[in-house]
């Protein structure tokens, strides 16, 4: 039954039309802009990911991200909306619970590269004030809780020590005179609270005075002024500095709970007295206790339809429709999926929305309902229901978000932990929530696999050395497995499996007796022609996904794609392989949950660089029909050749023509180079791939297994074995598998 291998190569080459089409026909998708040579990533370029949408948003009243000030970028920075109107904006710097700058005008401006996702929104108006970098609430220690919201009113919550802090932020405006207001409530506190709030460059002078029995401070200098108003029992000073004079608050110590109020401007010179006598008449503002209550809902309740797909296979994928078009031009570039116990759906997008999705078990998705239930949140790509609460992952915390009033919308957004390891870099995100066994939680960020623990008060970095990875898991028994990107220090794309304290490669070798190659190696490569762009990989159930129960699943970013993790261990170094599956996705897949309802696999991802994906995000299910499914699900590396286990019996003839096989192999280059190409094993100095002889293939007495008798078979950075083969039945079925070979068993093929 040998076959012409010109013919087998195009029949079984992955990335063919026959298997795209019949993928997206099962997601219902459109064909053709896939099949667009414009559309494959790697001939994408920076204008394909240019993109202005997120200015013409309705984001809500908040937004964290990193902030660019006068002084340097806040790394967890916490953009607020202030004013009856929304006509200034506060910046806050949630690491040291403290307003660092105010402006007017618009709100933020939001980059568009690469969808707007690579850089730092920026304060879209003129700058009121600012206040200094360092030093923020002397002599305490800092831990900022979160934020309660009503309405478009946020309250913040902080400790400074042992002592509890509420803050609400918001604007004053009359005769054209526009001034930020900071009430908070302030707890118990034994010793003096000292807050450096405004600073003026080239301060020439400062006083204090009283008026109306308010304590007044004012900075004045060539450049303009600053005042600041307190109310309550507080004390304000001016401090000098060299290249600045600070206005400073002082609370002092006190065995009640006090409400201070203070009033912050900054203008021109020549507006100062005015200002001053209209800040000193405020009414002065208890502490808005309705506040701290759930407020009105914000957002309507929108329904889409799903597609069902065809039973035409034993894996197809349904699409539950996102509404990318909606009231608030919100952007659905979806980034992270888990269930809440009544079965809906709850779905992150990276420019900071949580939404609720119910509806999942109507047998036709005829009536799929999306609540916008969050906003705001800081990039956020991962997300896990914990105990019944949606826990989002962005870059500066875990949020802990609860809906207080069954409204369908949040009202508190807690943090969770904020030891999150922030940089401003624009590239630098924070990828995969996970939780284990023991409710510790797990993600992944260019530093490296971190863990927090289960209270959220402790994180530990476990292995470090991946390429601005963006996907990971944490198995049933605790197993951890990361993806980066392909790149210096970086061959090609791959999956490792995790040892604690290991170092993957990426920043070049770090040589040790027991890391002879520099750097721990992979499970698996995978070509980059197969996955350009991995994402996480998901556990499959032992029971009630039929074949595929009990394996290891990796998402592709890139290719829009499923695979097959084929796992073995010799000696105990982790080896394997990917298998693509025939299923595909309307964006880039990054992160997949099983439903416990129906015990269906579904997926979210997100339009970007170097993907595939026609869609801006999608929410799909990969749903087993109960059909025959005809695959290889086992590989393990004998010294004398392969053996290879399907999921069904086995036409013998077919099996056991060597013909029916095609294997090839070869080696990348690890080194600073951005990736690498394809080397032969045998000259090691040329490029290309190497074929390998099989001299016989055996079907096991059960017919599922088949050995591959390959002679000088050793270890390899990457093979590509092809088949087509056929069913005991006689329904024939082709594939591929892209192992990779650390260590041969000694004992030789069965």
């Amino acid at each position: 039954m040998a076959m012409n291998l010109k013919r087998f190569s195009f029949m079984c080459n992955w990335v063919g039309a026959d298997w795209l089409v019949a993928g997206l026909l099962s997601a219902g998708a459109a064909v053709d802009p896939i099949l667009s040579p414009q559309q494959e990533p790697w001939k994408q370029t920076e204008k394909d990911w240019k993109d202005g949408r997120w200015n013409k948003t309705a984001i809500g009243s908040f937004l964290a991200s990193t902030l660019p000030t006068p002084q340097g970028m806040i790394a967890k920075g916490l953009s607020i909306r202030v004013g009856d109107r929304g006509q200034a904006a506060v910046g806050y710097d949630t690491a040291t619970a403290n307003l660092r700058l105010a402006w007017t005008g618009g709100f933020l401006d939001f980059p568009s590269t690469r969808f707007g996702i690579n850089g730092e929104p920026k304060p879209a108006g003129p700058l009121l004030f600012t206040a200094p970098k360092s030093n923020a609430w002397q002599g305490a220690a800092v831990q900022w809780e979160g934020h309660h919201l009503h309405g478009n009113r946020l309250v913040l919550r902080y400790r400074l020590g042992e002592t509890s802090v509420l803050e609400t932020p918001w604007a004053e405006e009359a005769d054209g005179v526009l001034a930020i207001t900071r009430t908070f409530q302030v707890g118990p506190h034994s010793g003096t609270l000292e807050l450096p709030v405004q600073e003026l460059l080239g301060g020439t002078h400062g006083e204090t005075e009283t008026i109306n029995e308010r304590s007044v401070a004012v900075l004045q200098a060539k450049s303009g002024a600053a005042l600041m108003v307190a109310v309550g029992a507080v004390q304000l000073q001016v401090s000098a500095a060299l290249a600045s004079r600070t206005l400073v608050l002082r609370i002092p110590a006190s065995s009640r709970t006090e409400v201070i109020q203070i009033i912050q401007w900054g203008g021109a010179a020549e507006s100062l007295s005015r200002v001053k006598t209209w800040a000193a008449s405020l009414a002065r503002a208890a502490f808005p206790a309705s506040l701290l209550t759930p407020g009105p809902a914000r957002w309507t309740v929108l329904t889409t339809q799903g597609q069902i797909a065809a039973n035409s296979q034993a894996y197809v994928v349904d699409t539950l429709t996102v509404p990318y078009e909606n009231p608030w031009k919100a952007l659905l570039f979806t980034s992270g999926v888990d269930f809440l116990p009544n079965g809906d759906a709850a779905v992150c997008t990276l420019h900071g929305d949580v939404w609720v999705v119910s509806g999942l078990d109507d047998p036709k998705l005829q009536s799929l309902r999306w609540k916008r239930f969050a906003t705001g949140l800081f990039q956020p790509l991962g997300l896990r229901v914990v105990g019944g609460s949606i826990h989002v992952l962005g870059r500066d915390q875990i949020t802990r978000l609860e809906d207080m009033n069954g409204d369908g919308e949040a009202d508190e957004y807690q943090c969770f932990s904020n030891l999150i390891p922030t940089s401003t870099g624009a590239h630098d995100y924070v990828t995969s929530l996970e939780v284990d066994g023991s409710g510790n939680f797990y993600f992944i960020d260019p530093l490296g696999i971190h863990r927090i623990r289960a209270d959220g008060r402790a994180i530990e970095l476990l292995a470090t050395g991946w390429r601005n990875p963006n996907g990971m898991s944490v198995g049933p028994q605790g197993t951890l497995t990361a993806t980066p990107q392909q790149g210096t220090w970086t061959p090609s794309s791959q999956i490792s499996e995790v040892k604690v304290g290991g170092y993957y490669g990426f920043g070049g070798p770090k040589v040790t007796p027991e890391r002879p190659l520099g750097y721990e190696p992979p499970l698996c490569w995978i070509p980059h022609s197969v996955d350009n762009s991995t994402g996480s990989q998901v556990w499959s159930p032992v029971d009630g996904w039929g074949p595929l129960g009990g394996q290891l699943l990796s998402l592709s970013f890139g290719r829009c794609a499923l695979y097959l993790v084929l796992r073995d261990s010799v000696n105990g170094q982790p080896q394997g392989g990917v298998v693509p599956l025939k299923t595909r996705f309307i964006s880039g897949s990054m992160r997949g949950t099983f439903r416990k309802q129906d015990g269906q696999l579904y997926v979210v991802g997100s339009q970007g660089w170097q993907t595939a994906g026609p869609r801006d995000g999608c929410l799909q299910r990969v749903r087993y029909t109960g059909l025959p499914f005809d695959e290889l699900i086992g590989l393990r590396c004998h010294r004398d050749g392969l053996l290879l286990t399907f999921t069904r019996p086995l036409d013998r003839s077919a099996a056991e023509d060597v013909g029916s096989y095609g294997l090839e192999q070869w080696n990348y280059r690890y080194s600073s180079n951005y990736g690498s190409k394809d080397y032969s094993v045998k000259d090691p100095e040329k490029e290309g791939h190497d074929e390998v002889g099989i001299a016989s293939a055996k079907l096991s007495q059960d017919g599922r297994s088949v050995s591959l008798r390959v002679p000088g078979l050793g270890p390899v950075m990457q093979m590509r074995l092809r088949y087509s083969l056929s069913s005991v039945e006689g329904k024939a079925f082709r594939g591929e598998v892209y192992p990779t070979i650390h260590a041969l068993r000694p004992e030789p093929l069965p």
